[in-house]
């Protein structure tokens, strides 16, 4: 039998899952960055450059997926959104460094309370397991944002 108490508590979780995504980069805007070094994103190196980072131009299918641009490279890669306890005060890039590499695991945007968090490969599980990650903050200060 249908249950109406069960299909508006499914409704709700999902504008608010919707809504928590959108609320992170938002469609039509970029970050710009120079990453003073290499980083790697989902198993590839980028080398030390200018970088953006936006949203892929359709999201109706998933706007939690990014495109990062720079130095002749793309990536479309996804993310997960992340509920912080307050609105950040700053744009940053997040890099947690293990053994001289720094991988990219966060996007923070100024004055948003959400944050969009990379999943961790198995290789960068497995690094991390041989040593510890020390964590690095890119503060961009020309976004607009």
């Amino acid at each position: 039998m249908f249950n109406l108490k069960n299909f508006f508590a499914a409704a709700l979780l999902f504008i608010g899952g919707v809504t928590a995504a959108n609320a992170q980069i938002a469609e039509g805007s970029a970050i710009k960055v120079n990453v003073p070094n290499a980083f790697v994103l989902r198993d590839e190196t980028f080398e030390a450059g200018d970088y953006t980072i936006e949203r892929t131009p359709n999201t109706a299918d998933s706007p939690s997926l990014l495109i990062l641009r720079g130095n002749g490279e793309t990536m479309i890669f996804n993310t997960m959104a992340a509920r912080t306890t307050e609105a950040a005060a700053s744009t940053q890039l997040v890099f947690d460094t293990v053994n001289g590499t720094s991988y990219l695991t966060e996007i923070v945007v100024k004055g948003q309370a959400v944050k969009s968090e990379i999943p961790k490969t198995k290789s960068q599980k497995k690094a991390e397991s041989n040593g510890s990650a020390v964590r690095n903050y890119l503060t961009i200060t020309n976004t607009g944002f």
